[in-house]
């Protein structure tokens, strides 16, 4: 597989798993830092989410690099 698209693979898979875990409501979630609505918000447990998808992201934009002809 290329590693072009191999990024794009996994930038997909990570965004995604990103957007399960930070639209999960669960005790861990801790006080909510920014209000989007009544019912939904940035909370701090979605702060580490955040971290780990930007951590993906540069590392896909590592295979990204790499794959260049």
């Amino acid at each position: 597989m290329p590693l072009r698209l191999l990024a794009i693979v996994l930038a997909e898979v990570v965004s995604i798993l990103c957007v399960l875990l930070i639209a999960g409501h669960g005790p861990w979630a801790g006080p909510v830092l920014l209000g989007l609505s009544e019912d939904h918000g940035l909370n701090a447990g979605d702060v580490p989410v955040l971290g780990l998808w930007l951590l993906g992201l540069a590392a896909c934009a590592g295979l990204w690099r790499r794959g260049a002809p």
